[in-house]
């Protein structure tokens, strides 16, 4: 049922209603283990990056687990709750843990934590991503997917090279701050 559900999804949404091309996708085969972080500007965007990420996971905001059918569709899709208003202990333990326990995982994770509303606009960076990578010593693989496509029209999923943190990074709050805020600029490097 799974698999039928997910086929269905990704034909709808990557071949009717957008055309989705991918760029630089080699890049993320490389790696049996890592973080994905791209852009968020449609809710559409984790089923652009679906058809070629195996193993997803997914952190998603808690408020969409009230309802208690979509939770269950989140949960059977490898997607869990984030308090984006906090620093959520709970999830970024369950991230490390995950991390910890699966030879090939891809942890999908938006570093600006919400769906940004306008082409231009830029979120303020959440520094969960670079702190799940630097503890679970994976890389974070940058994406940048089309902005506030329209229906019907293109959408390009650029991945971008990987990046490595290091622990020591994790002691200076500022330095993890600015390592995030880097990681935002590779991120709109590729638009």
């Amino acid at each position: 049922m799974y698999f039928i559900t997910r086929r269905i999804i990704i034909f709808i949404v990557c071949k009717i209603l957008f055309k989705v091309e991918y760029r630089n996708e080699e890049i993320l085969r490389k790696y049996d283990k890592c973080l994905i972080c791209p852009n968020h500007s449609r809710i559409y965007d984790p089923i652009f990056i679906y058809p070629k990420v195996s193993n997803m996971y997914g952190m998603a905001k808690s408020e969409l687990f009230k309802h208690k059918l979509l939770a269950n569709f989140l949960n059977y899709h490898n997607i869990f709750p984030v308090d984006r208003e906090s620093t959520d202990a709970k999830s970024l333990r369950k991230a490390l843990k995950l991390m910890k326990n699966n030879d090939k995982i891809k942890l999908l994770i938006f570093p600006e934590g919400k769906v940004l509303k306008s082409r231009c606009e830029r979120g303020i960076v959440k520094n969960g991503a670079v702190y799940i990578a630097a503890m679970a010593k994976v890389p974070i693989i940058p994406i940048y997917i089309t902005a506030r496509p329209k229906y019907f029209s293109k959408v390009v999923v650029k991945f971008g090279k990987p990046i490595f943190y290091d622990r020591l990074q994790l002691k200076d709050k500022n330095k993890i701050i600015d390592t995030s805020k880097q990681l935002l600029k590779e991120i709109y490097s590729m638009e």
